[in-house]
């Protein structure tokens, strides 16, 4: 977005795209609702942070000309990633980041950001979130006030993920596990394995567009499978509810997730010790290396390797027993939100198993034969396009969309939609 001389005007068009709004900021003949949100920057840019229990992804950006999905590049003012345990609070962390932006772009007569939009991996209550691994709290409205800007959003981070998906051409960022027609306006899922399992949905809204809605549907039962006589999820749930200490439940993001093919696959090294591959076994639960390395204890990396070269059968059954899961989980979904706008599986794990989830690697078609295994309503799951997304962006992807989409309510060009938290 090039600067220009004189005032700089905002384009938005409204979800119909019958007509076009154009926003001159210091334009005394705007209307006194837009007059009212002075002193607004002449460019006025917004910050996105994507919190992890790790690492920091903040982005500094000019909001664009018109209505998009994506920023452009040429929008892009700064960014940068910050280890978390260096730092004390978020809003140290967001200090040091704008600091460094007006270093690294000579100031540019920079303002603080008009808004923020931060998705953290914890759960928002109020605008609010404990990060318990850092002891970090995040008060989006204490935020905003130590940040100079107008309002802080603070989202789930798989909440974000869900607008990312918002943000891609599926046909051409994902890989198609089932095609099917997608019907616009429709219901669209998604769920991710990652450290656990996330699960969202989305509906249109007022403005005709889709917003996202969270779920904690991770941690539902898990419902074990069972071909003919064998029952070894049966077996495998009882394992972990001995392991667990679980009075009469386990919950699916146990199996589920990259914690959960570890957890599968110390039931199938307790099961059959016989298969157990000595040195495999070694590198997984304590994590040594020939080299004289440490990795992860109980790191699932271990296991997906070792899977994916063929040097451990019991790894193999590990990763079927994951993939079958998984796509039974996803069916699951399916028939719960109907998606006919489309299901999609995203998350770091779901990317690190690509080949087992496309069937490339251990048994073909696992995933979408455990999918579509639903008896009775099978032929209604053949109508859900279902898609594995590619990028692992999804969550930064996700905060700029929302902090485009805030920017315009903010400024009243877009109506904000019922039922979801009012922010500006």
């Amino acid at each position: 977005m090039g600067s220009g001389a004189g005032k700089h005007k905002y384009e938005v068009k409204d979800p119909s795209g019958a007509k076009t709004v154009h926003v001159e900021p210091k334009d005394e003949t705007a209307p006194k609702f837009m007059r009212s949100l002075s002193p607004l920057p002449e460019e006025p840019m917004l910050l996105c942070a994507d919190v992890g229990g790790t690492n920091t992804r903040l982005h500094l950006f000019k909001v664009p000309d018109t209505t998009t999905a994506v920023v452009p590049d040429s929008c892009m003012v700064y960014q940068a990633k910050y280890s978390n345990v260096q730092y004390d609070s978020f809003t140290e962390v967001a200090m040091e980041f704008l600091d460094a932006a007006k270093r690294n772009t000579k100031g540019l007569g920079m303002s603080a950001p008009y808004l923020g939009c931060f998705a953290v991996a914890g759960v928002v209550v109020d605008n609010k979130c404990n990060l318990v691994n850092l002891g970090w709290k995040m008060d989006g409205n204490q935020i905003a006030k130590d940040l100079g800007m107008r309002v802080v959003y603070l989202m789930n981070d798989f909440e974000a993920q869900g607008y990312g998906i918002l943000t891609l051409e599926p046909q051409k960022d994902c890989d198609v596990l089932q095609d099917a027609p997608l019907l616009p306006g429709a219901p669209i899922a998604l769920l991710g394995a990652g450290t656990g399992l996330g699960q969202a949905f989305m509906t249109t809204g007022e403005n005709g567009d889709y917003e996202v809605w969270p779920s904690e549907g991770g941690h539902k039962e898990f419902a074990p499978r069972q071909e003919g006589s064998q029952n070894l999820q049966s077996e495998m749930m009882k394992y972990l509810q001995i392991r667990f200490s679980a009075k009469s439940r386990i919950s699916v993001e146990r199996i589920v997730s990259g914690r959960g093919i570890a957890n599968i696959y110390q039931f199938m090294a307790w099961k059959f010790p016989d298969k157990i591959n000595k040195e495999i076994h070694q590198l997984f639960s304590n994590g040594a290396r020939k080299d004289g390395t440490v990795g992860p204890v109980h790191d699932p990396a271990v296991i997906v390797e070792a899977a994916r070269s063929g040097s451990c059968e019991l790894c193999l059954k590990t990763m079927d027993l994951f993939t079958g899961a998984y796509g039974s989980e996803a069916g699951v979904m399916a028939l719960k939100f109907m998606p006919f706008g489309g299901l999609f599986v995203t998350g770091g794990v779901s990317a690190k198993t690509r080949d087992f989830i496309l069937g490339e690697k251990g048994t073909a078609h696992n995933f979408m034969d455990s999918f579509n295994d639903k008896g009775r309503v099978s032929t209604m799951l053949k109508r859900v396009p279902v898609f594995l997304v590619r990028g692992e962006d999804m969550g930064e992807r996700g905060v700029k969309l929302k902090a485009m989409r805030m920017f315009a309510e903010a400024l009243q060009r877009r109506m904000a939609s019922k039922g979801r938290q009012q922010y500006c």
